[in-house]
């Protein structure tokens, strides 16, 4: 009885940060909808292109702050339940909305502007919009550790710049080549 017990408690910037995340998120949306009405100019260009860098990005750092901050995971037991836990808190609603809609979407096909595949399709490798969050969430915390220290931390952060850099780098390297081969396609076409 005598015992303190631990309060977690909420980081209020987090929260604001997720509820403007959430406001850009529906400004984004509202404005893609209105384009087809009334096509925007280059100011609606860069708000709308902008909104869309960062939007959902912002919702991918808070939680991965969050999980930095309350999980713990030393050793394959820990990992096995922390990844056990993240699998209902995520995957509970996921399956739950994703069916809801592959039923809906599959029920009235003709009255939807985007058309659904199976099932399991959708839900293990094709989710469908705005679910895919929640499954890209998932396999982020499956293969995300966590970081006891502050050398640890910018050891992790290191890796993971360097990882994007040569994921970057790979695309580019594919979109050049796309390019060069659209010229190449091109030239011989005229030729």
């Amino acid at each position: 009885m005598g015992g303190k017990t631990a309060v977690r408690t909420r980081e209020k910037w987090v929260d604001d940060v997720k509820v403007i995340a959430c406001i850009l998120v529906v400004l984004g949306h509202f404005f893609a909808s209105v384009q087809s009405y009334a096509p925007g100019g280059v100011l609606y260009e860069w708000f709308h292109k902008t909104i869309y860098y960062f939007h959902v990005p912002l919702f991918f750092i808070c939680s991965g702050y969050l999980y930095q901050k309350y999980s713990r995971v030393d050793d394959i037991k820990s990992y096995l339940k922390n990844i056990s836990k993240k699998a209902l808190a995520l995957g509970i609603p996921y399956v739950t909305f994703s069916s809801v809609t592959w039923v809906l979407k599959t029920v009235f096909s003709r009255d939807v502007n985007n058309q659904i595949g199976g099932f399991c399709d959708t839900l293990f490798l094709h989710p469908t919009a705005p679910y895919w969050y929640l499954y890209a969430l998932f396999f982020i915390f499956l293969v995300t550790p966590t970081f006891s220290t502050v050398k640890m931390t910018a050891v992790g952060l290191a890796v993971a710049i360097a990882a994007k850099a040569y994921i970057l780098t790979g695309v580019v390297q594919k979109y050049m080549l796309y390019r060069l081969f659209l010229q190449m396609k091109s030239g011989l076409c005229l030729e």
